[in-house]
């Protein structure tokens, strides 16, 4: 069933009802509702038979930089709440199926608003690892402390046999930095478990594997060495079947992640998929064609990813050598979905193991990734922002039984929850003090959608501290380090284009995400750099970011010099602040000061030598609070 059309059967009842996680680990045959309602199993029978089945075992798979619109699964979700013309970013017809992937939304959960609370690699599998926020100021590369207690530690103290097999990123620079068996963080089994690095092929040598780059693939492969016997995917999930075939064969509960490379860069993959998707020629989304050209305002944290031309008279011819068929754009949008179906693939030969194993009813199935890749929308590539194509991240949990089939999760959550709802789902009791929340409650409602308007996430920049936001279903709010916050609807603007911060029909929204996010970043849960002060609200004058209309020199603000503004009231209708033309009136919402207090202007006026001293953003949030003596 395509997701379109499950999207559009929201809210109908489903006749047959599902045996609870609780029933089967605790006896206890009730779970709440979002409405507060009781879903209760019909017969004794049913929770008997329930609470003598063995503990589940858990398969997580974890890709890395996996776009969402890449599994198909997502993308008909996406055509059903906002038409294909805003989901279909590279053009219509380039689009991949990813069938098994899919199977696990089909048969289990699928999480549409789930977020990795830092898009790069090791602060975020830090967060899925441990159930909390990586540390503050933490970093890319930086290892994850010694003494955090992992749900897997959890599951190893309950008798399960664990193993971790692919990239790890949790213990510093350390490249390849296979094993690592001083820090084994409650895995059993870590031989095929390595640090960093996105070689291509890998080879085990018994003691030891070597890995290869895509280059060197030809200095061991031979008519009898074959090529996907040695692919980094293929490699991986063969180590992991082999390890649930030996875990079935003795018997033993088990609990593995297998952490796939791709489809990160380098963007390098095996036959046949290299030329699997070579007869499709990708556009540049509109909102990357937006964002080079300059049509639209943008924030000051966004920061173009390609060699765009600084010369904007040029940028038309840049995009057009960019979507040219031999571009390495497209070179690059082909083997990205040549990686994924790989993936896909591997991800079908899993699951008929364990279908074929007879655990398949009690066995978990878990597909995420640690962050996203924007894929040229907003003119980006990559990570580390807070689009939703780079922060978003997919999450599907299948379990037989005890999550309804096609069960849709519109509650944000985030990689901090999953330690803590990954050990709930299992029925695992433990004391460990995660920093967050289980999902469980909705995983075990019976109803089809499960949406809390209330639960808010928080996501930020690991890596310079240039922004931080605060989501809640629908809507986006995030502060930047340099200039106005910006404000998103994702319902309304899900290319995320338009800022509402200053709109007051988004009042009420803007300052529950205010104020949560506020908090956040004083408990330190998020990374934000606010040593300068940081504007909650927008300022009264500011300059636009997008071009200077019915410009012909393809002038920005920035570049205007502020003779040039005389008697042109287009360019100082649009460059207010460069232009010198702001009126002296204060701005009316909040500023994050230096020392982390919120203050209004009318507040600041009470000692304006204090204050506006403190920040030029001060000083231009509240021009005439810090106009009297002192106070400039």
């Amino acid at each position: 069933i395509k997701f379109v059309s499950i999207y559009l059967l929201l809210g109908l009842s489903w006749a047959t009802r599902r045996i609870t996680a609780e029933a089967v680990h605790d006896n206890n045959v009730s779970i709440s509702t979002n409405n507060g309602e009781r879903d209760r199993l019909s017969s004794e029978a049913d929770v008997e038979a329930a609470a003598a089945s063995k503990k589940p075992n858990l398969v997580m798979i974890i890709v890395d930089e996996h776009n969402m619109r890449t599994v198909s699964a997502y993308r008909d979700y996406l055509v059903g709440r906002h038409g294909k013309d805003k989901v279909h970013v590279w053009g219509d017809d380039n689009t991949l199926e990813t069938p098994h992937i899919d199977s696990l939304a089909k048969d289990g959960a699928m999480f549409t608003n789930f977020y990795s609370v830092a898009p790069i690699c090791t602060p975020s599998r830090t967060s899925f690892m441990s159930g909390k926020y990586p540390p503050h100021r933490s970093k890319n590369h930086i290892a994850m402390n010694s003494d955090v207690t992992t749900f897997v530690e959890v599951l190893r103290g309950e008798g399960y046999h664990t193993s971790y097999i692919g990239k790890w990123h949790l213990d510093g620079n350390e490249k390849p930095g296979w094993g690592s068996k001083d820090r084994d963080f409650g895995f059993i089994e870590n031989k095929y478990r390595y640090n960093r690095g996105h070689w291509k092929y890998f080879e085990d040598k018994g003691d030891y594997v070597q890995e290869y780059t895509f280059e060197d693939r030809f200095d061991f492969f031979n008519d009898t060495v074959l090529e996907e016997d040695h692919y980094a995917t293929d490699f991986l999930f063969d180590r992991g079947v082999e390890f649930i075939k030996e875990a079935v064969a003795n018997d033993e509960t088990f609990a593995t992640i297998i952490s796939i490379p791709d489809p990160h860069a380098p963007n390098q993959i095996r036959k046949p998929y290299d030329n699997m998707y070579h007869n499709l020629t990708f556009a540049v989304p509109d909102t990357g064609k937006k964002a080079l050209r300059h049509d639209s305002e943008k924030p000051a944290w966004h920061q173009l990813t390609t060699d765009a031309p600084d010369d904007l008279s040029k940028t038309d011819e840049f995009i057009r050598k960019t979507e040219d068929p031999d571009s390495w754009y497209n070179q690059h949008m082909q083997e990205y979905f040549g990686m994924v179906k790989c993936i896909d693939d591997n991800i079908g030969k899993l699951m008929g193991v364990l279908a074929n194993s007879g655990f398949d009813d009690n066995t978990i199935v878990v597909f995420t990734s640690d962050h996203g890749d924007l894929l040229m929308e907003h003119g980006k590539r990559n990570k580390n922002s807070p689009y939703e194509m780079s922060a978003g991240i997919p999450l599907l949990i299948r379990y037989p039984g005890i999550i309804r089939q096609e069960k849709i999760i519109e509650t944000p959550y985030s990689s901090v929850d999953f330690a803590p709802t990954i050990l709930g789902l299992m029925g695992v009791d433990h004391k460990v003090k995660f920093e967050g929340v289980e999902a469980t409650e909705d995983l075990l409602s019976s109803n089809i959608l499960s949406a809390n308007d209330d639960s808010v996430i928080f996501s930020s920049d690991h890596g310079r501290g240039a922004w931080a936001m605060a989501v809640m279903r629908g809507y986006k709010y995030v502060v930047g380090k340099y200039e106005a916050p910006w404000l998103y609807d994702l319902n309304l603007d899900p290319e995320e284009l338009i800022n509402f911060v200053d709109d007051d029909g988004y009042a009420q929204i803007k300052d529950k995400l205010q104020n949560a996010l506020t908090d956040a970043i004083m408990r330190k849960i998020v990374n934000f750099d606010f040593v300068a002060g940081s504007f909650l609200d927008k300022p009264r004058c500011s300059d636009n970011t997008n071009l200077i209309p019915n410009r012909l020199s393809y002038k920005l603000c920035k570049d205007v010099p502020v003779e040039e503004c005389k008697g042109k009231r287009r360019t100082k209708r649009h460059c207010p602040a460069s232009c010198h033309t702001c009126s002296s009136e204060d701005s009316s919402g909040k500023l994050l000061m230096p020392n982390g207090q919120v203050l209004r202007c009318w507040q600041i006026g009470y000692n304006p030598e204090f204050f506006c001293n403190k920040s030029s953003k001060v000083r231009t949030f509240c021009p005439t609070a810090c106009a009297v003596p002192g106070g400039s």
